[in-house]
């Protein structure tokens, strides 16, 4: 299994993460930028209404998403976000994408 650590940026080999993998990290990153428990950041909270995350704020969890993956986000697919599940789906996407 691949060594990660939450406060460590870089990655090894990302794409050989499980989904629980990347789903904590990207948790944990929604997390520390909105400052609400990973533990309520469930699949159907709304990152807007519910969250309150602007798009200053996406664009920081988008930078740091990228960061920690390695993979390139296109900042207008934000539009397409609704849920921390919509979120999920669309990082684990890319970074699957990113080993084919």
């Amino acid at each position: 299994m691949p060594a990660w650590r939450f406060d460590d940026v870089s990655v090894t080999d990302p794409v050989s993460y499980t989904s629980e993998m990347i789903n904590e990290q990207i948790r944990a990153i929604i997390s520390s930028i909105s400052r609400i428990p990973s533990s309520e950041l469930a699949d159907e909270v709304n990152v807007r209404e519910e969250v309150g995350i602007d798009s200053l704020m996406a664009m920081e969890i988008i930078a740091k998403c990228e960061k920690r993956f390695g993979i390139l986000i296109d900042e207008s697919r934000y539009a397409e976000i609704e849920t921390i599940g919509d979120f999920l789906r669309l990082i684990e996407s890319l970074v699957r994408s990113k080993g084919s």
